[in-house]
């Protein structure tokens, strides 16, 4: 991997369970930039977030005294930083459906995975534990599952978590892949002719329903309740397009 000397070593704050965190963590990798990584656990990261910018989430990135307090206000800023190997097309009109596409996953896509997966995990106190504890040790995990009966609550109640019952998780993210569907039928990206910032949105927001196996932070299976829903997502156009894209993509830098 190389960096310009005059560059700082970046800093990454991350979630290691999280999608959000997913895709920060895939774009320093795909710039190939050598950077430090530290990760807080949940809850803990709202403290460590608003320390450091001002926020309660995660993922935050340090380049020397900036600070950026979003995933896409991090790939911008490591493509400004970083211009070799950029995420966001330097043409006017490929730039702006790329980062219309971003704001698109990031704010519809994002939360209903998210959502999605809450609802069957944070009744199994369990199963939740070993999620939320990614990135941490046994004892990690044996607190998470102590504390779990209390943070569930509040975990529904901050991320907006409907009761199973509620199936708008599920007809979202059913309708962002058909529409990612449609628009990878004949084509391999989803804005010009090489990857970008929205292929890169899109598949990390995707890849723990599609391709769990291939996600570097080794996440624990998802509950059984959900294998039905995820072999179909998985099978659907839009789906496939994005277990290819992740598989193809997230380790091209090696």
């Amino acid at each position: 991997m190389e960096t310009s000397e005059a560059e700082p070593r970046p800093v990454l704050w991350h979630l290691a369970m999280s999608h959000y965190n997913e895709k920060a963590r895939w774009a320093l990798d795909w710039k190939q930039i050598p950077h430090t990584r530290r990760a807080t656990m949940p809850a803990v990261h709202a403290a460590v977030a608003k320390r450091l910018a001002g926020t309660e989430t995660f993922p935050i990135l340090q380049i020397g005294d900036e600070v950026f307090a979003d995933s896409s206000e991090i790939i911008a800023a490591l493509d400004q930083h970083w211009p070799a190997r950029p995420l966001i097309p330097d043409d006017p009109a490929e730039r702006e459906r790329a980062l219309e596409l971003q704001q698109q996953f990031d704010t519809i896509l994002a939360p209903a995975v998210r959502s999605l997966v809450y609802q069957h995990l944070l009744v199994d106190p369990d199963l939740s534990a070993k999620l939320l504890a990614v990135g941490g040790g046994a004892g990690r995990e044996r607190m998470l599952r102590l504390v779990q009966p209390a943070m569930a609550p509040l975990m529904r109640k901050n991320f907006d978590v409907p009761p199973q019952s509620d199936d708008w998780p599920e007809r979202t993210v059913i309708a962002q892949v058909d529409q990612i569907g449609a628009m990878t039928e004949d084509r391999e990206f989803l804005v010009g002719q090489r990857f970008s910032v929205a292929d890169l949105t899109a598949a990390s927001f995707l890849a723990p329903l599609v391709c769990l196996d291939a996600i570097p932070a080794r996440l624990p299976e998802l509950p059984p309740s959900l294998q039905a829903l995820t072999e179909r997502i998985a099978s659907m156009p839009g789906g496939q397009w994005a277990s290819r894209t992740y598989r193809a993509n997230r380790f091209a830098y090696r």
